[in-house]
């Protein structure tokens, strides 16, 4: 190094004032400062079991511990990125740049020769996890954590006896970790913990929600208190932004019953919110809202918390926030194969529209329940013999999302309803027909009559009556799937049309092949 790209300051990372000393000549020097990298260290100075002090008298307190590791570690690495932060804001070409700390893998899993300096590294990675966001957002500044394994250096004897080279990390990894965030030019990194194992990088992500919404919601950013302890607000997405109400998106149906269920509020999602469908809702007292599900960043914004009542005469007056606290998704293969789409090309557009309405979901930091109204694949069931793309698709969501999405996963319940009673009256394609000349009608399905069928019964109410309860049960209900059906034959099915309309009807079982023709795209 030369001395045009470099000094050397002499510094104690345990006194405030030294690194002070020390951030204050490098702008002298230069008078402006990009980049940190907090990678001073030691482990424990000392025991912490005091194991030769079994014996010690009641009296004969030990003496106060050693810590050393901890005013590194953790205290030195606290006052770096304070003052780096300081300088960062000044920079003459805009406020920003990059703070790497250097952690450690035994700050994840537990080492118990080392339980000081596990704590400290283990604390510094939450404490980069947790201020990453919020730096990036408000400051410029990106935080993140690269986390080595055993490596030869001075903090203990001969590394490279007690590890094989193979559960060493190389320093041509470790390297290659710090470059990973260097060369972020985008500055999209933050708040992120990469492993630097032997000869490869692996990231560490979110942890999980394990108890589902308590987790979620424990998690999220409420702004009033943020404003409290900092001043302001945090301005990152997906907070809090004031004393939460309950609310909830709902489709179809399901808003029939829940607009009567005390203690929630309605939030019906439309693309059209002036059609008469949208203006009903409405004027029933339900809030309506403009999204589509082809465009994910509509459904982020339809989910965010809206205000409820604000008194602009009196400012003290409390604003209540309507964030989304469940969703109700259910979409429709139907709607695209009767606009010319291909079996399969219907299948993919419901199958992406469902991830992003999912994606935007998982977004949603109120969030604590997910139900998805979904069906079994045939696919899969039958092994491959017989395909219903308009139940293969929402299958292959099912697991997209448990894959893709594992935190909403953990707050995700999944409807299965049966057949549509309405089928008879509305779609074309099961309607009872008039047989001319005989007064009658017939219903014509590839099916036996006496085939039995899971009819999910009054879609204007069963879907409400189940997404209440599903609801009310919590927790409990995550990760299930519940068969919203009763089972019926095709001919009771008839009968029952036939008392009811007045009309006699005759079911008749076509052949597949029959079926497959006259259908044409939707067989």
């Amino acid at each position: 190094m030369s001395a045009e790209s470099s000094i050397f300051v002499q510094c104690d990372v345990k006194s405030y004032a030294s690194q002070a000393s020390l951030f204050e000549a490098v702008w002298k020097r230069w008078c402006r400062l990009d980049v940190l990298i907090a990678n001073a260290g030691c482990v424990d100075r000392g025991s912490h079991y005091n194991f030769g002090r079994r014996h010690a008298a009641i009296d004969d307190l030990p003496p106060g511990p050693d810590t050393t590791c901890t005013d590194i570690d953790l205290i030195g690495t606290i006052y770096g990125t304070t003052l780096a932060t300081h300088f960062m804001r000044n920079n003459p070409h805009g406020r920003g740049g990059k703070i790497i700390v250097t952690g450690s893998l035994i700050g994840i899993l537990s080492y118990q020769t080392f339980p000081e300096y596990c704590a400290a590294k283990a604390t510094m990675h939450h404490r980069v996890r947790t201020m990453g966001p919020i730096l990036r957002q408000r400051e410029g500044i990106t935080i993140n954590c690269v986390m080595p394994g055993g490596i030869e250096t001075p903090a203990m004897p001969v590394f490279s006896k007690a590890f094989r080279p193979e559960q060493m990390t190389l320093k041509s990894t470790l390297l290659s970790a710090y470059d990973a965030f260097l060369d972020d030019a985008a500055h999209m990194k933050t708040g992120q913990l990469v492993e630097a194992a032997h000869e490869k990088l692996i990231e560490w992500g979110h942890p999980g929600y394990k108890s589902g919404a308590f987790a979620k919601r424990t998690e999220a950013v409420f702004e009033p208190w943020f404003e409290l302890m900092h001043g302001e607000r945090s301005g990152i997405a997906g907070t809090l932004p004031d004393w939460p109400d309950q609310n909830l998106k709902i489709g179809d149906g399901v808003v029939n019953f829940m607009k009567k269920t005390p203690g929630w509020r309605v939030r019906a999602v439309t693309r059209n919110p002036e059609s008469d469908a949208a203006k009903k809702l409405a004027a029933d007292g339900i809030e309506v809202v403009q999204a589509d599900f082809d465009d994910e960043a509509s459904l982020h914004k339809a989910f965010e918390a809206r205000p409820q009542f604000y008194n602009m005469m009196s400012p003290s007056d409390v604003r209540y926030y309507q964030g989304v606290h469940a969703v109700y998704a259910v979409t429709q293969w139907w709607e695209h194969i009767f606009k010319g789409k291909g079996q399969d090309e219907a299948g993919k557009i419901e199958e992406e529209q469902g991830m992003n309405i999912a994606r935007a979901a998982a977004a949603t930091r109120t969030l604590e329940h997910y139900i998805w109204s979904t069906t079994p694949s045939a696919k899969h069931m039958l092994r491959g013999k017989l395909l219903a793309p308009h139940m293969d698709y929402k299958a292959n969501f099912d697991a997209r999302v448990q894959s893709e999405l594992p935190n909403l996963a953990a707050v995700t319940s999944y409807l299965c309803y049966g057949y549509y009673p309405q089928n008879m009256a509305f779609f074309p394609l099961c309607k009872p027909i008039d047989y001319p000349g005989t007064g009658q009608y017939i219903q014509a399905l590839p099916t036996k009559a006496d085939a039995k069928i899971l009819l999910v019964g009054d879609m204007t109410v069963n879907p409400g009556i189940w997404v209440r309860q599903v609801l009310a049960t919590g927790g409990a209900a995550y990760g299930k799937y519940a068969n919203v059906a009763l089972e019926w034959t095709f001919q009771v099915m008839v009968d029952v049309w036939s008392e009811i309309t007045g009309k006699k009807c005759v079911f008749t079982e076509m052949t597949m092949e029959a079926a497959t023709k006259l259908l044409r795209f939707s067989g």
